[in-house]
Order: C-alpha cells, then sequence, then structure tokens
C-alpha cells in the first residue's frame, strides 16, 4: 500500500498491479515491478483500452471505459488482498466476457 501510495503521490498510476508485478525481497520488502502500463495522474484520457491482467482489472476498465485513472489500482490492490485472505483469486476468469 504504501509504494502504491507513493508512486500516486509521485503523480502517476501503474494500471497493472498483480501479484506477478510485487517482487519479494529476502528481508521480505515487497516492491513493485513492471512499469510499462505506468500514465501521469494528470494525462488526457482516452487511455489504452486493454490495461491490467483480466482478474485485478477495475470495472470501468472492464467495460472499456476510455477515462479511468488511479483508483484502479486501488481496486486491484483490493483483489490481490482478498486473493491473499481465500488462497484463490477473487474473480478468475478464462475469457473477457467471464
Amino acid at each position: 500500500m504504501q509504494g502504491v501510495a507513493y508512486i500516486h503521490k509521485q503523480g502517476y498510476f501503474h494500471r497493472d498491479l498483480k501479484p506477478d508485478n510485487l517482487l519479494i525481497t529476502a528481508d521480505s520488502n515487497v516492491k513493485i515491478g513492471d512499469f510499462g502500463l505506468v500514465r501521469q495522474i494528470n494525462s488526457q484520457p482516452p487511455f489504452t483500452e486493454y490495461i491490467s491482467t483480466r482478474w485485478y482489472r477495475a470495472p470501468e476498465c472492464v467495460l472499456r471505459s476510455k477515462t479511468y485513472n488511479y483508483p484502479v489500482d486501488i481496486f486491484a490492490i483490493g483483489c490481490i488482498m482478498a486473493e491473499l485472505y481465500l488462497m484463490s483469486p477473487l474473480f478468475p476468469g478464462k475469457s473477457e466476457l467471464d
């Protein structure tokens, strides 16, 4: 949460938060990786329609909104936390429709 808060405070949002992009060091620090889809919070839409891995995608992205912003990261964090608690993905799907 602190890492995402820092990214947002710097004026960016990640758009692809998922467990695969969270790296754990030997001393149990968590680092955020894969900044390939990062955008500035104050960027002008429309943004790319395809973002994030399907299981962690916010509703506005599932519905292909072109005007989303940093709350998509907060939704992804919620999905990741639920997965840690439940020991399985919250919204598993095999296709866009799922």
